[in-house]
């Protein structure tokens, strides 16, 4: 008797091992990029920690990219199918290059720095000077907007083309009017200029702009695949649900993928606005979130190529359908 149930037991194991390996090949595999920022690997991380992922079942393979240029060229190519993009790419989506499929965060995260002794007051004193910045990124689009507001464009200064993650190591570099980047660079920069940085705008400064971190995804894998699309963006939705709810919680998650301490990352809390559920809703379905990228591809116009319309690039209806089941 007892060796029947011991084989019973055996056989009940093995159909429950050979069921759980039959789900785990069953699941669908997606390449997702990732920034190393507090907004761009909260979501991601809180997903993968809270098994949103699974639940829908897919099976995500990370990538970490820096900034979106290079990020949206990889997916163009076939590299990775989602990716977290700040606003300073948002142009090559306006471009037709990737869909935009979801809001992640307003950020506030970017600033425009000069030395104190510079004799540069406001941005009004940068005409004719030499500006360190990633052209077409988040610190880009902060330039682009405070040159706008003050009369001027880009064609009335310098534009220094240099990688955000190198700007703190030109502190020293005297040919280097101001910076215009984006956390947590330009708080290493601020922090190895000392007292003599002098902070000239942020986002905070012109509130009238918003400043849409987004969810983009090669469009051609969303054409072919709505269904695994839906499933992302259903994780994706219960992930910034969640970390919405539970901040600090989302910043440890995070903090692997951040490459940065736990603590490090509260403290960037109040750099970033996180939507909460009721707010996500309201800026899907009152236009809000369309009208955002519409001011966000007139300030980036002179970059952008071709005239698609923010409706030709954004594939909301999978947030919209996400949403209507929370």
């Amino acid at each position: 008797m007892r060796n029947r149930l011991l084989t019973l037991f055996a056989l009940a194991l093995a159909v429950m091992l050979a069921l759980g390996a039959s789900s785990a090949l069953a699941a669908d595999t997606v390449n997702v990029i990732y920034h190393p920022t507090i907004g761009g690997s909260t979501a991601f991380a809180c997903a993968v920690a809270q098994g949103y992922f699974e639940e829908e079942g897919l099976r995500v393979i990370p990538q970490m990219y820096t900034s979106g240029p290079p990020e949206i060229a990889a997916m163009v190519a076939g590299q990775a199918d989602f990716g977290f993009i700040g606003s300073g790419a948002a142009w090559l989506a306006f471009s037709g290059q990737v869909d935009i499929i979801a809001l992640d965060n307003l950020a506030l995260t970017e600033q425009i720095l000069t030395r104190a002794d510079s004799g540069i007051e406001s941005i009004a004193d940068l005409k004719g000077k030499t500006i360190a910045v990633q052209e077409g990124a988040a610190g880009y689009t902060l330039l682009l907007v405070c040159l706008q507001e003050n009369g001027m464009s880009v064609a009335d200064v310098k534009v220094l083309n240099i990688s955000n993650d190198n700007i703190p190591s030109t502190y020293n570099d005297k040919s280097i009017d101001a910076w215009a980047g984006w956390k947590p660079a330009m708080t290493s920069l601020a922090t190895v200029l000392g007292d003599n940085a002098r902070l000239l705008a942020d986002n905070t400064s012109y509130p009238q702009y918003a400043f849409p971190s987004t969810w983009v995804a090669n469009k051609e894998f969303i054409a072919k695949n709505p269904d695994i699309t839906q499933r992302f963006i259903n994780a994706l939705v219960k992930a910034q649900i969640y970390r919405a709810e539970h901040p600090e919680q989302a910043c440890a998650y995070a903090s692997t993928y951040a490459q940065q301490p736990t603590n490090e990352l509260t403290s960037q809390l109040q750099d970033v606005v996180f939507p909460t559920a009721e707010e996500f809703r309201a800026f899907y379905t009152s236009g809000s979130f369309k009208q955002m990228l519409a001011n966000l591809r007139d300030t980036q116009a002179s970059k952008v190529t071709g005239e698609l319309t923010i409706d030709d690039i954004c594939s909301d209806q999978f947030v919209l359908e996400a949403f209507s089941d929370q």
